[in-house]
């Protein structure tokens, strides 16, 4: 037998398939992140606590104990800062749960942002009735062409 003739078959060069272009590469499907019964659970029980405390680094089992409590976001943005250590200083009684040095200045942060970011919704809203009603005031010198051929 002849070894050459073997490898020779198998391999054959065909010249007409070497001209036919690949086609694109399919593009990969979009990904979307998994999510986990921990992350689903962290939106849809802790009452906008997900929102306040997302980018400070909190714990979701820190979060969700907080929770447990019956605290929300409105209620820690409407509490003074020693309530805010009275919180957590009763959390870390009444669960055992130690909180990190960095969760109690974050958890402090997210509510000094959340205070600030609805203070300034407060007056850009309170500048746009201000500036509306000084609109409706001085208008009234003037005469609406409506006014003007409902007159007539």
């Amino acid at each position: 037998m002849d070894p050459e003739g073997f490898t020779s078959g198998l391999f054959r060069w065909n010249p007409t398939r070497a001209l036919v272009q690949a086609p694109p590469p399919v593009p990969p499907p979009l990904q979307q992140q998994p999510v986990t019964p921990q992350t689903a659970a962290f939106g849809m029980r802790l009452g906008g606590l997900e929102g306040l405390f997302g980018p400070y680094g909190i714990r979701f089992y820190t979060a969700a104990k907080i929770a447990e409590l019956g605290f929300t976001a409105s209620t820690l943005v409407g509490m003074k800062d020693e309530e805010l250590e009275e919180m957590m200083n009763s959390l870390s009684h009444i669960f055992r749960w130690e909180l990190l040095v960095g969760e109690r200045y974050g958890i402090k942060a997210a509510v000094r942002a959340e205070r600030r970011r609805l203070q300034e919704e407060e007056e850009e809203e309170s500048s746009r009735r201000r500036h509306l009603l000084l609109s409706a005031a001085g208008d009234s010198g003037t005469h609406h062409a409506l006014d003007a051929l409902s007159q007539e």
